[in-house]
């Protein structure tokens, strides 16, 4: 080997010290995206370790979703100041992901607590608790109650939710009145709830969900529902209990973790009015 190649590395060094195949180093090589710094007899490639680091921001680019293309087509003009411009856009990129990851994870664990909680209360029973406050954004319902209507009103939440850079997957749930549960109205629902940080800057309708005792009741399917409604009130009557506007309906066992409609724990509660 020619004395001038030993202080460098060869394509399968080079290869094993960045973590990817040969083949990808070919492939960067004839695209113009990543080539060696010096090319051999028989087109044995060489690369120096000073290439380490930018082979790495380029697989980072990558990562985060630039194309080989797009990448190219930064290198064709590459200087200082495009450095600066395309490092600032992907530095805003990586900060909206990981807002991204957090609602995600934040998500994750509100489902995971729910779910957990199940384990350790009598689902049959009624009870009262204290809740901490809670800032919703909401979308009003369409007034019909047909499965179309729902549909539609569910989708206009998503809409809502959306517009107001609520992208992350989130829970949902609905919101119907005190007084249209005693009209035995169980699925004239009021508005669509999503619970958003108590500082989300949001241009839409709140409602803030007051901290104190509520009534709160599980009840298994929807199509059932108006059964625990009636004993949620009773329970309310027989105790003297005043209670607030409206009531709140919680997926807490959906198809994430039980086959069928029918199977769903949802949890209803409502504040009591000291």
């Amino acid at each position: 080997m020619d004395k001038n190649f030993q202080n460098y590395l060869t394509t399968g060094e080079f290869a094993k010290i960045v973590g990817v195949t040969k083949h990808t180093l070919f492939h960067y090589d004839e695209i113009g995206v990543f080539s060696p710094e010096l090319k051999g007899e028989n087109e044995y490639r060489y690369y120096s370790v000073f290439q380490i680091e930018p082979f790495y921001v380029i697989s980072a680019l990558k990562e985060l979703g630039m194309s080989l293309k797009e990448i190219k087509n930064y290198l064709d003009v590459r200087g200082p100041e495009k450095l600066i411009e395309l490092f600032d856009k992907q530095e805003k990129e990586i900060d909206k992901k990981i807002k991204h990851l957090i609602a995600i994870k934040q998500l994750i664990s509100q489902k995971s607590q729910a779910t957990k909680s199940l384990f350790y209360m009598d689902t049959d029973k009624i009870i009262l608790k204290e809740e901490n406050k809670e800032l919703l954004i909401i979308t009003e319902a369409l007034p019909s109650t047909d499965d179309r209507s729902l549909a539609v009103s569910y989708a206009n939440h998503i809409k809502n939710c959306n517009r107001n850079n609520i992208t992350a997957p989130y829970t949902t749930g609905q919101m119907i009145s005190l007084n249209n549960i005693i009209k035995k109205n169980y699925i004239t629902y009021s508005y669509f709830h999503t619970k958003i940080s108590l500082n989300h800057n949001v241009v839409s309708e709140t409602y803030s969900k007051a901290k104190g005792r509520y009534l709160i009741a599980y009840h298994t399917g929807y199509n059932t529902i108006d059964i625990t409604y009636k004993k949620m009130l009773n329970f309310a009557k027989e105790n003297n209990l005043k209670l607030g506007d409206y009531f709140f309906e919680d997926a807490i066992l959906d198809e994430l973790s039980v086959d069928g409609y029918e199977n769903f724990v949802v949890k209803i509660s409502i504040m009591i009015i000291d």
